[in-house]
């Protein structure tokens, strides 16, 4: 018989391909991590489907996985066992059945993730993993105005992996802002701006081609009218880099 569990999974990507699973010629995946513990705790086959495919890279704090294995136990219980199973840089948070019919992806309502940067001149030995460095001088200001324009339903075109298959490029932005996080000096983590993004989803590279938009914004190599006009039509050059793996954390998915 097979029993159904709802997953929140924590991991820090930097050392894996992503979430889903790929040839195994291709490197280790968390998807494959957590494939492989849920198999020796259960004994059997298992399978798994998370809300998000997050690059090679990525990180998340709040991953949704539902799991299928041929072991009844009490989701406290299956938390601890996995954990045991796992490598420390990917953690169960917690559990709890689920059934059939829930998928992570149809079913969520929302998605939020956060691209942590800093724009100093030199990086701190603790940060190249957790958080980018964009050496620049940056405008915040008018940044913060480029955020205020992505709220809304907007067509996403210049905003993904090209070569990726998608129904439509359309989506809707809920929420979008940029944060200040002050830290203290003896902290190892430094002072550091957070763009956070909740939509109800986002294409294959859509939060980090924007980060790298915004970026442009600030540097004064883009007008804000030229990034207003780029959510409306094609634009004919990329506007922005993409924004290094390493700052973008998928926060949570909303049900």
């Amino acid at each position: 018989m097979i029993y159904y569990y709802k997953l929140l999974l924590q991991y820090k990507g930097t050392r894996y391909l992503g979430w889903q699973v790929q040839p195994e010629s291709a490197g280790v995946t968390v998807q494959g991590e957590l494939n492989k513990a849920l198999e020796i705790v259960s004994k059997s086959k298992a399978h798994s489907l998370g809300a998000g495919r997050t690059d090679a890279g990525v990180h998340a704090l709040g991953q949704v996985a539902k799991v299928a294995i041929e072991l009844e136990i009490a989701p406290g219980n299956l938390v601890k066992a996995l954990n045991v199973n796992l490598p420390d840089d990917i953690r169960v948070i917690s559990a709890e059945l689920s059934n059939h019919e829930f998928f992570p992806t149809v079913h969520a309502v929302s998605k939020e993730y956060h691209y942590r940067f800093t724009c100093k001149r030199m990086f701190t030995a603790f940060q190249n993993d957790l958080i980018v460095n964009h050496p620049f001088d940056l405008d915040i200001d008018k940044m913060r105005k480029a955020c205020e324009m992505l709220v809304g339903k907007h067509d996403f075109m210049n905003y993904f992996c090209e070569g990726t298959e998608t129904s439509t490029t359309v989506r809707t932005i809920f929420e979008c802002e940029i944060l200040e996080i002050h830290q203290g000096n003896w902290e190892m983590l430094p002072p550091h701006f957070v763009f956070r993004v909740v939509g109800d989803g986002f294409l294959k590279q859509m939060v980090r081609l924007l980060v790298g938009a915004v970026w442009s914004v600030g540097r004064g190599k883009i007008s804000l009218e030229e990034f207003q006009s780029s959510l409306r039509l094609k634009s004919p050059r990329r506007l922005g880099p993409v924004a290094p793996p390493q700052g973008l954390y998928m926060v949570r998915v909303n049900y």
